[in-house]
């Protein structure tokens, strides 16, 4: 390449570097100045109440946001539209105070005002003179915990108690006229198949039906399955006869009836008639009819699928 084609690439070279700089440099100053200028502008605070008493909750109704018209350079604006501006008050420090509502004044004018919002320009207006914070009474209390479930054994195999939940219940923790209306609540949906084996797991409790200012601990529980294999039994349980009026002799057929169910093979042996009570009610006699309809009273917890080989027994009345 000759000497003069490099001299001219350089001199080119140069020309872009001192335009990029230029460039740059008014870009800069033109910021600079623009940002110097005063701006008004609306801008929506944050309020925030601090050191509230122990057994109350702030109520939903509250103000909660202020918006406010300011005026400064654009450097002091650029902060707060940026981000969202907050102002803190104190409960202890309210204006004035009635029936669990909490009073603060704003003054536009009160230096402390734009200290708090860190902010050294002017405030032009409010949207509101005075600010409100309601308290509502908290209760805190125990409530059972529910559990919508769906468990599949393999055959053979079941579980003597079923699904057992650690903790069985949560403490709620809100306002009085919420929480007193919530008796119990629900984890989310256990779903099981084919299960041959013992089984734990976590389980979160359902919040999304609570509104946000009721609170609750823990969120999550252990759900536990204790599976053994099983058996079928069965017990000749004698009937014992109900409500039979004075002076009547009643007679039944058979006396005894068989009770089959389903139980672990380690609770097997456990198991005895003494465990059952079949009854027959002679308030239930259907008119015209010679049959007692049998009802099982008593079972023992441990065993399941229950159920009587026959369903009613004839009688007769002596005379």
């Amino acid at each position: 390449m000759s000497k003069v084609r490099l001299s001219r690439f350089s001199f080119r070279r140069n020309n872009v570097k001192m335009f990029l700089f230029f460039l740059i440099f008014t870009s800069l100053l033109w910021l600079f100045i623009q940002f110097s200028k005063n701006y008004t502008q609306e801008v929506e605070i944050e309020i925030r109440y601090i050191n509230l008493p122990e057994n109350r909750i702030l109520n939903d109704s509250s103000d909660q946001t202020l918006k406010l018209i300011l005026n400064g350079n654009g450097f002091r604006m650029m902060t707060h539209s940026w981000s969202k501006p907050r102002l803190q008050f104190d409960i202890a420090n309210a204006d004035s105070f009635e029936d669990n509502n909490y009073y603060f004044s704003i003054d536009i004018k009160d230096q402390s005002l734009r200290d708090k919002l860190d902010f050294e320009g002017r405030v032009l207006s409010a949207q509101k003179n005075t600010l409100r914070a309601k308290l509502d009474v908290t209760l805190k209390k125990k409530i059972p915990v529910r559990l919508i479930k769906e468990i599949g054994y393999v055959p053979g195999y079941g579980s003597d108690r079923g699904v057992l939940l650690l903790p069985d219940s949560i403490t709620i923790h809100g306002p009085e006229k919420i929480v007193d209306t919530i008796h119990y609540i629900y984890t989310e949906n256990l779903k099981l198949e084919d299960l041959n084996t013992d089984y734990s797991t976590s389980l979160s409790i359902k919040t999304n039906g609570l509104p946000e200012d009721v609170y609750i601990t823990p969120k999550e529980i252990e759900a536990s399955i204790v599976v053994s294999k099983f058996t079928e039994g069965s017990q000749e349980v004698p009937i014992s006869l109900i409500n039979v009026p004075e002076g009547k002799e009643i007679k039944i057929f058979p006396k005894d009836v068989i009770v089959v169910y389903r139980v672990g093979l380690d609770k097997y042996n456990e198991i005895n008639v003494r465990d059952f009570k079949v009854v027959a009610d002679y308030d239930n006699i259907a008119e015209d009819s010679s049959f007692l309809i049998l009802k099982l009273v008593d079972i023992p917890a441990s065993i399941h699928d229950v159920r009587l080989q026959d369903k009613q027994v004839q009688f007769v009345i002596l005379k």
